[in-house]
């Protein structure tokens, strides 16, 4: 097989999403993978430069080849652009995009029209796991039990930020951005008189926003779940161990950037059965119902219950560390090809034409003649 892992694109997480991918090739074979990087111009581009971490301190796209998706029958081909341009047939595409454009389903459902396996979970899946307010509105038609918040709408809030008033719950909140990851774009408001700055501040990042109560006293714990509706593979739990407000972008992504680590891991987790049984069956619910395929993690926080706080459609490198001990990296990309394909003949089982009497020759069409 020959497989496209797609990574880039005009996103908060696009240098997450390269650090992502550059990770996950390590584990194919050398001539069965090949990078595609999307730059923040929404073009495609191969090349061995692709390869080099240093590339994309500058992504001097000049080093690469341009390549657009091209259908032909029932194959799709990486073509370099120009008249005479090299094609590279492409069987499956892994896709390794966090955030606007990737994670929430644009490249899910290009994928689609390509009639292409791919990796991950479907258009509509990716699209209601990216935008929070969408997500808990699901954990509420399905009885997950969620922290209690509210969303907030740009357009109504700053025409009358008097409509902050209104909320009946208690400060601290938190506050972030619907449509983003990697907890860019939280703020955390004290008191009224950072409310207005703070909530204008997170706008900047979203026209939506999820304002929720700040736990006190809460641990968080993830999970993640790789497979499909008739099958899941469940990894380790993860506690994550904070000594500020929330889990932010440089105690995830910082590593040796950062002076003094202020977030920690334990993994596994040291918890109680009860409490490991309670978070593996919630998850796997969740799992699903909410009709997800490949790895999606699972963000929990835990008082005096468990409550889900988000779902992850592509979480970065797949969550690979998370399933230590369980199954190895190639292994986890064995069970990710599997799901791509059961996904990819379960769409061409299905028919999308019908023999229609419409346009006929004979046939008249009635309301036509009104």
């Amino acid at each position: 097989m020959k497989i496209a892992v797609l990574y880039g694109a005009n996103s908060l997480e696009h240098e997450i999403s390269i650090l992502s991918a550059l990770q996950i090739r390590k584990h194919f074979t050398e001539d069965e993978v090949i990078l595609v990087y999307m730059s923040k111009s929404h073009h495609f581009y191969v090349g061995e430069c692709l390869k080099e971490f240093d590339f994309y301190r500058d992504c001097n796209v000049k080093r690469c080849k341009e390549v657009e998706f091209v259908k032909k029958n029932t194959e799709v081909y990486l073509k370099e652009k120009g008249f005479f341009g090299k094609k590279t047939e492409i069987d499956m595409v892994f896709p390794m995009m966090h955030g606007a454009h990737g994670e929430d389903g644009c490249i899910q459902g290009y994928l689609e029209l390509l009639n292409i396996p791919y990796a991950q979970s479907t258009p509509a899946v990716c699209a209601l796991l990216m935008d929070k307010d969408l997500m808990r509105k699901m954990f509420l038609a399905l009885n997950i039990p969620m922290n209690e918040g509210v969303t907030l709408h740009k357009d109504m809030i700053l025409c009358d930020l008097k409509l902050l008033n209104d909320i009946q719950i208690s400060k601290p909140w938190i506050i972030k951005p619907a449509r983003s990851g990697s907890s860019i774009g939280i703020n955390v408001i004290e008191n009224e008189d950072q409310m207005h700055r703070l909530i204008c501040e997170s706008f900047c990042f979203d026209s939506k926003l999820i304002l929720e109560k700040k736990l006190e006293k809460v641990r968080e714990f993830n999970v993640a779940v790789m497979g499909n509706a008739s099958e899941q593979i469940i990894s380790n739990i993860e506690e994550i161990l904070i000594n500020h407000d929330y889990y932010s972008y440089t105690d995830k992504y910082g590593g040796s950037f950062v002076k003094q680590h202020v977030a920690s891991r334990v993994l596994p987790a040291m918890i109680e059965d009860s409490l490991k049984e309670e978070i593996i069956t919630l998850s796997k619910k969740a799992f699903v119902e909410m009709e997800c395929s490949g790895v999606v993690r699972f963000d929990y926080f835990y008082t005096d219950q468990l409550l889900l706080n988000e779902i992850n459609a592509i979480p970065g490198s797949l969550s690979m560390y998370l399933f230590k001990d369980i199954c190895t990296p190639s292994e986890m990309i064995n069970v990710l090809k599997k799901c791509a394909m059961d996904k990819h003949m379960s769409k061409l089982r299905t028919l999308y034409s019908i023999d229609s009497f419409i346009f006929k020759k004979d046939n008249e069409i009635h309301y036509l003649k009104q």
